[in-house]
């Protein structure tokens, strides 16, 4: 089974430098090639990482859930300021296909294409488990949607 271990210490090494600065925003594009994907559980490990890279309280989580049920778009503002965008989706991919984009306010780390996921052995199944806390935040923005 993979994990997001390997995901989350590459980026942290980065923004752990210094060069780009602040993390001022996070942005992810996340698709599985499941349509019956726990959309929430991925997104709520992609907002763990998020999370971890800030290093700021989280703030207000809004959630948009895609009429046919294989999207989900959340915007998590932290209290610091720092934004973290992300998209889920499922059932529309052969393969786990992620981008990431780390915007600080002296630099950029950019983590993109087709292949990203394979070259660190991320499977769909490192999308599978993720902090309870996180998908309560997430069903909670679902319920006032």
């Amino acid at each position: 089974m993979s994990s997001m271990a390997p995901l989350q210490e590459t980026l942290a090494a980065a923004v752990g430098t210094g060069k780009i600065g602040t993390v001022v925003s996070f942005r992810a594009l996340l698709q599985l090639p499941d349509g019956d994907t726990a959309l929430d559980t991925a997104a709520a490990a992609v907002l763990a990482t998020a999370e971890s890279l800030v290093g700021s309280e989280p703030g207000s989580l809004s959630v948009r859930r895609h009429a046919s049920g294989q999207q989900l778009n959340l915007l998590l503002r932290f209290d610091g300021g720092p934004i973290a965008s992300v998209s889920v989706t499922g059932g529309v991919v052969d393969a786990v296909e992620l981008a990431l984009v780390v915007v600080g306010n002296h630099g950029v780390i950019r983590l993109e294409g087709a292949e990203l996921a394979e070259d660190i052995g991320l499977t769909a199944q490192a999308f599978t488990k993720a902090d309870s806390r996180w998908i309560e935040r997430i069903h909670e923005a679902l319920a006032r949607e």
